[in-house]
């Protein structure tokens, strides 16, 4: 799991953990305050009890995005075999290429490899090695007539009988391209799913740890309001006891740097 996942674990579970333990503090220090200003017919709010659901909700949203984390790191290990597979149907259809290439090139001369598009460089990328094979084979399906004259006497080639030992080496590529592009659009989906996931998380952590800390501070727990006070400049953590209220970072003596 990725540490920016595991740091707002972390940081959830300090906001949580603080929000059930001081909830009947909270409580107790709230009537303590305001109990006096009551009037006839009225309810002392239950600040408790919102301490408590701000924690079970922290705990909800950020358990949804460990969930969407974990399955982006399932869906990025799925993605080695599709990959294999494809290089290896790359590697198989390439070395056909190249024993065509040199067997064409040794009967005819170097002029047929240009005209079927075998001179220059081979192939590195799968699509283009598979793009180059599929020409390949429309070129070699041409009759034996259509074919220049061998350079030695004696040579007779039926170049089109190449054209099976490409035609399942190509089809395996294709397949193997296509389930490269699935996996890939698979892992940005789950990639997407995760940094929604993220952005809600560092949402209502905002929210909620601000509210909690709010709470804390209106009953006068200062130092247990500073703990939980989410940071400015760092999503879905709390603040550096050397960050200010504003989230900027403060001197030793207390002024902003």
């Amino acid at each position: 799991m990725a540490k920016q996942v595991t740091d707002r674990q972390g940081a959830v579970a300090l906001v949580a953990s603080a929000a059930d333990t001081h909830a009947v503090r909270l409580q107790q220090k709230f009537q303590a305050i305001f109990a006096e200003h009551l009037r006839p017919g009225e309810v002392m709010p239950d600040v408790g009890l919102v301490a408590n659901l701000i924690g079970r909700r922290l705990g909800a949203v950020n358990t949804a995005l460990v969930e969407k984390s974990d399955a982006y790191d399932r869906e990025l290990s799925d993605d080695a075999g599709p990959r294999e597979r494809r290089d290896e149907a790359a590697a198989r259809l390439t070395s056909e290429i190249v024993e065509i290439r040199g067997t064409l090139e040794a009967a005819y001369g170097p002029a047929v490899l240009r005209e079927l598009g075998l001179d220059g460089k081979t192939e590195v990328e799968p699509k283009a090695i598979l793009a180059k094979a599929k020409r390949l084979v429309d070129e070699l399906g041409r009759p034996v007539s259509a074919w220049p004259k061998p350079r030695r006497k004696g040579v007779m080639l039926d170049p089109a009988a190449w054209v099976s030992d490409l035609l399942g080496p190509i089809a395996t590529l294709e397949q193997a391209l296509a389930d490269v592009a699935r996996e890939a659009r698979e892992a940005q989906a789950a990639s997407d799913a995760k940094a929604t996931a993220m952005a809600h998380n560092d949402d209502v952590f905002a929210r909620s740890a601000g509210c909690l800390s709010g709470l804390l501070r209106l009953v006068e727990e200062d130092t247990l309001a500073r703990q939980v006070r989410p940071s400015g400049r760092r999503p879905g953590r709390v603040a550096e006891p050397e960050e200010s209220a504003g989230g900027e970072e403060t001197s030793p003596e207390g002024q902003e740097a």
